[in-house]
């Protein structure tokens, strides 16, 4: 337990944005763990983290997130009998960042995965280890390669007259969760605009995923994303609830390969269907 304070108290996580980063130097949110050394690096300025996990059911997830990317390695460098063992690793970094408002999203055998936001950044943090005492650190700032377009209600009723329905890629949701993302508001306030000025319309809302995952869970994840927007748009702008219906078909009805990260972007969005 003293070794343990010991090291925690050498953690320290960034205080302030932005940073200048030489190569191969120690990963700017932390300070490095004792006996150890940086023995290598990957900096990028934006590439993806995916990492699988199970999660409390027992079901495979697949997260990804991308932005600016900086994964450090560490060595270790004591004695063999003195090594950390992979849980007295990932606790020292967990508590560290839950003890600024950060989340451990999942720990397991050999990894662990948690979230910060702080200063206005969002952090995805994966920590690996092998039970050498040596393990790796993944830094990465979220951001978008390009900006969602949001669809004016003019745009929308144009799509809905030639398709028969609309996509939405402006409706963002926590990871694996139905909660909607403030930055979400715009899309939504057209959506809401379009369907007040047309009272007699009535339409589905569709949730759609990539295939990331069991198709059950998929179901049930893009059928709860639909339902949050139909909620969201009947409370929050006053649609009548007789105008929406919620409906989740995961990844059944594709717009773009799956084998591709753009592709799966494409792919993760919300419809709104003519009945």
């Amino acid at each position: 337990m003293t070794k343990l304070s010991s090291i925690l108290g050498l953690i320290l996580l960034y205080a302030s944005t932005g940073f200048s980063q030489t190569p191969c130097q120690n990963h700017p949110l932390f300070s490095m763990l004792p006996e150890h050394k940086v023995s290598g690096c990957e900096e990028k300025e934006f590439d993806v983290l995916e990492v699988e996990y199970r999660d409390r059911d027992g079901n495979w997830v697949k997260i990804q997130h991308s932005g600016y990317f900086l994964k450090t390695y560490y060595e270790f460098l004591g004695e063999w009998e003195k090594r950390p063992s992979n849980p007295l690793i990932f606790q020292n970094y967990i508590q560290a960042v839950t003890s600024k408002g950060g989340t451990l999203i999942n720990e397991s055998k050999g990894q662990a995965l948690l979230h910060l936001k702080s200063a206005g950044e969002s952090w995805w943090i994966h920590i690996q280890s092998d039970q050498s005492g040596t393990y790796s650190l993944t830094g990465v700032r979220e951001e978008s390669l390009t900006q969602s377009i949001v669809l004016k209600a003019e745009d929308i009723d144009r799509e809905l007259k030639a398709s028969g329905k609309a996509a939405f890629y402006g409706i963002f949701f926590d990871t694996d969760q139905a909660s909607i993302k403030p930055e979400s508001e715009e899309t939504l306030a057209e959506m809401a605009k379009y369907l007040l000025a047309n009272p007699q319309l009535q339409v589905y809302i569709v949730g759609h995923t990539d295939n990331t995952g069991s198709l059950d869970h998929n179901q049930e994840l893009s059928e709860r994303r639909a339902q949050a927007v139909v909620q969201t748009l009947t409370t929050t702008y006053r649609v009548p609830a007789a105008q929406l219906s919620a409906y989740g078909v995961a990844s059944l009805s594709p717009v773009s390969t799956n084998s591709s990260e753009e592709g799966k972007g494409k792919n993760r969005r919300v419809e709104m269907v003519l009945k």
